[in-house]
């Protein structure tokens, strides 16, 4: 028999707070039946180990799933969980997203009702350890969310020429998120190294189908990455937006250079604001803006 839902959760040396993220899974107050599928790239650490012993003494399904490192891919390994998944919903998480609430699962779940809606994310809060500016950047981003809590294309014409709408309809985060099988058995996450969470939402969309913003399904989300990794990881979204939707975000020399001193300012004036005394926000500020902004520069002086 199909249960109802399956959480999917891909990992690797996950460590303690992959065991809290499945520690508040096993008390969410969902009623109908649901499983727990984790699929694992060879993770070196404890974690796993950890989790087969908490999942041993729970009533709730659970089955492992274990691959290659080598052969992990975000789409494709998240197409390999929810293959061997049983649940008529696929809800999905990723190691470090951290319910908030004991009814996230029942919320995500609910959102399902109408049958018009294919897929649904929820908000994204800053782990409580991490710079104020990271949650200040999220409530921003989701605040922007809550406009438009369901999204589809209502007029082409608009969609194809609008280029902020388009952004906004396709968004779409696997932090975070859940979707309908019968959707999944005929637009699958694709093959890509990143980004299959707005790569799929975007063929869904395009194909007639509505997706979900619930402000209510909570996790503690957020990155607190050094300053290459920042720079990393937003030359990887640059590339990324402009493979699969063609869109050039980058700028030239100066604009970076204007842009990094306005927003740092903004960003100094908030923590002044706060009463923010703690050196990790003023370096995380300084770091953020420097790296983020030398990456948007970049492709324009390789070009020229």
């Amino acid at each position: 028999m199909n249960k109802k839902a399956s959480v999917i959760i891909p990992t690797f040396n996950g460590g303690d707070l992959l065991l809290e993220v499945c520690k508040k899974l096993l008390v969410q107050d969902y009623k109908d039946s649901w499983e727990i599928v984790i699929i694992d790239s060879e993770s070196s650490d404890d974690s796993i180990n950890q989790i087969q012993e908490l999942f041993n003494n729970s009533k709730i399904p659970f089955k492992l799933i274990t691959i290659n490192k080598i052969d992990f891919q975000h789409g494709k390994t998240r197409n390999q969980a929810i293959k061997q998944s049983s649940g008529e919903i696929i809800l999905l998480l990723t190691q470090d997203s951290l319910p908030v609430r004991d009814n996230w699962l029942s919320t995500m779940v609910k959102t399902f009702e109408d049958k018009n809606i294919a897929g649904v994310f929820g908000r994204h809060i800053a782990h409580l350890n991490h710079p104020k500016l990271i949650q200040r950047d999220l409530d921003l981003h989701f605040e922007s969310m809550n406009e438009l809590p369901i999204r589809k294309i209502n007029d082409w014409n608009e969609y194809e020429n609008n280029v902020s709408l388009r952004q906004t309809l396709h968004f779409f985060s696997n932090n975070n998120s859940g979707i309908r099988r019968t959707v999944w058995e005929e637009i699958p996450f694709p093959n890509v190294d990143f980004g299959e969470d707005q790569t799929w939402a975007k063929k869904v969309i395009e194909a007639g189908y509505c997706l979900a913003y619930q402000s209510e399904a909570l996790v503690f989300h957020s990155h607190n990455f050094s300053f290459f990794g920042m720079y990393k990881r937003a030359t990887t979204e640059i590339k990324f937006f402009d493979s699969y939707f063609n869109y050039d975000l980058q700028i030239n020399f100066y604009a970076a250079i204007k842009k990094n001193l306005s927003d740092t300012s903004t960003d100094i004036k908030y923590l002044v604001k706060e009463k923010s005394l703690k050196p990790k926000d003023y370096l995380y500020c300084f770091k953020k803006n420097l790296a983020t902004q030398i990456a948007h520069s970049k492709g324009f002086l390789k070009k020229t």
